[in-house]
């Protein structure tokens, strides 16, 4: 490579996997010819998430913004039927 030279590697990241996914990636690598180092590095600069994904986790967080509104709602609603109940047993107990 006459002119290019590569930028040099020397940073290092951790990255904690199961006895099977190591011996899996390794596995994968060594079917490539490459290293499981220059695998993974390829594979994460690669990564994109999806607009799919991306779609999903805001229907996600839409869905969970009217679960909570429900969960108020029903939470009055309980404690108005609770008010009720307690002025009805008042009343029969007056009886």
């Amino acid at each position: 490579m006459a002119g290019r030279s590569l930028p040099l590697k020397t940073e290092r990241l951790a990255v904690l996997v199961s006895p099977e996914e190591k011996a899996t990636l390794h596995a994968r690598a060594e079917a490539l010819s490459i290293s499981t180092g220059e695998m993974i590095r390829r594979a994460a600069l690669a990564y994109r998430p999806s607009d799919q994904a991306a779609e999903s986790e805001i229907v996600l967080e839409a869905l969970v913004d009217e679960l909570i509104a429900a969960a108020k709602e029903a939470r009055q609603a309980l404690n108005s039927a609770e008010k009720e109940l307690r002025a009805t047993l008042r009343t029969l107990r007056e009886v």
